[in-house]
């Protein structure tokens, strides 16, 4: 291949798409296809949404965060674990929270620029509003909306984040074409490239499968669709926010969207302004609050000043530096000072069973209480690995149902054993006594001569915790937890809260049976 025609590859669109997927952005693509709804043929979606969430401390905490806020939980009711959130929020609302969060760390990740987080804030503020309008029309689904305006630029901050890493020549030539500019002028980057930011946009949005919605407001030539309408509306307030909430064209604005939406310009107003604050907000909680700052409010307005300019400066120098203040914020949450393992938390801990008692009485059901007491086992009582392992029907063998920790696909497929409920193998044992094990798997320990080879072999001779699950004097399956991802020692405080958990759901179980 000569250097024109590898010059040629590298500035089309499908290459572009190509290298952001596998290479650059993997982690964000996987992450958008599964909240995009792909789910497993033996999983709901919500549940394999609360999985995917799980795996990230990060992610959990401020998703809690986020789910306990006004903004989203207006009730204000105490949501301590991430399957309550999607059924006291809706799997939609927690889609929204997780993409939101998906995005910006995928973005931040990069070798970002001031003018891309200024984008980022637009496209943030641009959301609130386009769901608070969306609301206002009654729409079927706001979160659909605000997925849509939040990703209206996914193209352009992709490039931007990334471009130095797959074409550097490509990044050079276009950023210093939109500098010779006064400001950045739509599809200008198309006499560089083969393709416009929004025909990126869009090839991503396809090809990740995000958002029907989205591609309709990228295809569309008018405001027709009320929808679409919203998100340009949208876009427009967060623009037009820039040049003062007390401008003629800010005014302008108000009167077409108090038209719109059969409001008055002051009650369009005070939403509007409210919004904005609630965008810095939503920022703020998710950590990155650098980014909220750039959003233009009223509040921001009447402090300007001659040092403003010098303080956004500031706070641009931080933003590169994003990913790493975000961690430094969560320093205070359950997770050990690299976030990678959950550290026990009693008070957690009460939350959770707090919950698990109200769903019981509520509502019970099998699949959710299941989900929130292996996470009150994962992150509560600090374990890397939770399995809830189903006894199959003809009682020959026991598989996985549910897990939740390190490895979580890998750990899934080989949790599957043979089993002889006559036999005094520690499953069988297990179950049949009705009882719960701390198996050291040493000389000392009888019970550890019962574990098989192959659980063996599962869990590398490390200590782990183990339970009957029962409806009555009926056997149905067992409990497992260790730490073998971390190789941190086993206590008896946590295992006196892993049955404890463990009792929970065995109640949980006898009321469902019962209530039907």
């Amino acid at each position: 291949m000569n250097a024109e025609a590898r010059e040629n590859k590298a500035l089309s669109l499908e290459y572009w798409v190509k290298k952001l997927t596998q290479k650059d952005m993997p982690a964000f693509a996987h992450t958008a296809r599964i909240i995009a709804g792909e789910a497993s043929k033996d999983e709901s979606s919500a549940g394999r949404l609360a999985k995917l969430i799980l795996q990230d401390p990060s992610m959990t905490v401020r998703l809690l965060k986020m789910a306990n806020s006004p903004f989203f939980n207006a009730r204000q009711h105490s949501i301590n674990t991430v399957s309550r959130a999607i059924v006291l929020l809706g799997f939609k609302t927690v889609q929204n929270l997780c993409l939101s969060i998906s995005i910006l760390d995928s973005i931040v990740e990069g070798p970002s620029k001031v003018n891309v987080m200024t984008g980022l804030a637009d496209c943030f503020h641009a959301a609130t509003q386009a769901r608070s309008i969306a609301i206002k029309r009654n729409d079927k689904s706001p979160e659909e909306v605000f997925i849509a305006a939040l990703l209206r630029q996914l193209g352009q901050f992709s490039f931007w984040t990334f471009s130095k890493k797959i074409d550097k020549k490509a990044a050079a030539e276009v950023d210093a074409l939109l500098k010779t500019k006064n400001k950045q002028i739509p599809g200008e980057e198309k006499k560089l490239l083969s393709f416009t930011f929004d025909e990126l946009t869009a090839a991503l949005n396809k090809e990740w499968h995000i958002s029907a919605l989205l591609g309709n407001t990228l295809a569309a030539n008018s405001d027709i669709d009320p929808r679409v309408s919203s998100i340009n509306l949208a876009h427009e307030i967060a623009r037009t926010s820039k040049k003062g909430w007390n401008s003629n064209e800010m005014k302008a604005l108000i009167k077409r969207l108090a038209e719109a939406l059969y409001m008055s310009t002051d009650k369009v107003r005070t939403m509007i302004q409210d919004n904005a604050q609630k965008a810095t907000n939503i920022l703020s909680k998710l950590g990155a609050s650098s980014v909220g700052k750039l959003i233009s409010s009223v509040e921001n307005e009447k402090k300007a000043s001659a040092a403003q300019a010098n303080q956004h400066n500031k706070s641009a120098s931080k933003i590169i530096n994003l990913k790493n203040n975000s961690k430094k914020q969560l320093e205070n949450t359950n997770s050990d000072n690299q976030g990678r393992f959950h550290l026990a938390d009693s008070n957690l801990q009460i939350q959770i069973l707090s919950d698990i008692c109200q769903l019981i009485d509520e509502s019970p059901d099998l699949s959710i209480m299941i989900e929130m007491v292996l996470e009150g086992i994962y992150r509560g009582v600090g374990m890397d690995r939770a399995i809830f392992a189903l006894l199959a029907p003809d009682k020959r063998q026991i598989k996985t149902k549910y897990a939740l920790g390190w490895d979580k696909n890998e750990m899934a497929q080989e949790f599957h054993f043979p089993i002889n409920l006559q036999s005094n193998e520690l499953f069988a044992k297990t179950m049949t006594t009705k009882q719960s094990h701390w198996i050291n798997l040493d000389e000392q320990d009888p019970l550890s001569r019962l574990a098989s080879p192959k659980l063996l072999a599962f869990n590398a001779s490390n200590p782990f915790y183990i339970s009957h699950v029962s409806v009555g004097n009926k056997p149905i399956g067992i409990i497992y937890a260790d730490r073998k991802a971390s190789n941190r020692s086993l206590d008896k405080t946590s295992y006196s809260s892993f049955k404890l958990f463990c009792q929970q759901a065995n109640l949980g179980l006898m009321k469902i049976s019962s209530s039907k």
